[in-house]
């Protein structure tokens, strides 16, 4: 029915923007009792969503497969304005429905704004932790070059694990041959500052706000995979630095 369909709808939009799956199933809960469902049961994980209700006397089951994950405030702050008119009568169901289509193919941040934010965040970090104007700018052409990376990556099916290995690399290659060529700067301030920005840090606040929740398997899913994303970030730059220490150079 539409009420199901909308539900899994926008309980897919939540966990597709980055909410949490607790989140993701009140929003569900709420949202068919709502639309007079008898019962509700649902269940989320980072990978799916699942719902079973009792609707019009009949129970309906229907289950939906999450493939991309990211971080959209927009679209999370769309569906909860959305579902609240819902639940307060303000809108019709067919409403809500066409509403939440559009919400769900609302366009990612501006490649402009994301690739300035991540080089200025890098270049600010480096000179936070302790840089100098030198490392600053070398991060910030470090935090550039891999949200150019990231945009081409979020065109493959291979973004995660192996677009954070690569990051890592780049980050440590520019680092090191920065130095190198220029004889000055410490490798040590850009490489942490250019990887802060893309490091896990909401995910993992997610998998411990999970955790708490009560959702231990969602929550462990996610930690796993904030782990798996800080290990391969710091494997790029393991590489390349034991390439440039056994090539003779000096951290």
């Amino acid at each position: 029915s539409l009420l199901i369909e909308a539900a899994l709808l926008a309980g897919t939009i939540v966990l597709e923007s980055g909410g949490e799956t607790f989140r993701s199933e009140e929003t569900v809960v709420n949202f068919c009792y709502a639309g007079g469902c008898k019962s509700v049961s649902a269940i989320s994980f980072p990978t799916g969503i699942m719902i079973t209700v009792n609707y019009d006397n009949d129970t309906v089951s229907s289950l939906k497969r999450i493939k991309k994950r990211g971080i959209n405030f927009a679209k999370l702050d769309g569906v909860n304005e959305l579902v609240r008119k819902f639940i307060g009568g303000k809108i019709t169901l067919e409403e809500t429905y066409d509403e939440l289509k559009r919400i769900s193919k609302l366009p990612e941040e501006k490649k402009s704004v994301v690739l300035v934010a991540s080089a200025v965040a890098s270049g600010l970090f480096a000179i936070l932790l302790g840089g100098g104007l030198f490392e600053g700018a070398v991060a910030f052409l470090a935090g550039t070059l891999v949200q150019l990376i990231a945009f081409s990556f979020k065109k493959t099916s291979i973004y995660g694990f192996s677009y954070s290995f690569v990051s890592g690399a780049l980050i440590a290659l520019v680092a090191v041959l920065s130095t190198h060529l220029f004889k000055m700067g410490n490798i040590e301030h850009i490489i942490t500052g250019a990887i802060l920005p893309i490091l896990p840090g909401l995910m993992l606040t997610s998998a411990i706000r999970d955790t708490v929740m009560g959702d231990l398997v969602a929550g462990t899913a996610r930690l796993v995979e904030a782990l798996l994303i800080a290990v391969a970030i710091a494997g790029g730059v393991g590489i390349v630095l034991s390439l440039y220490l056994s090539m003779g150079g000096a951290i």
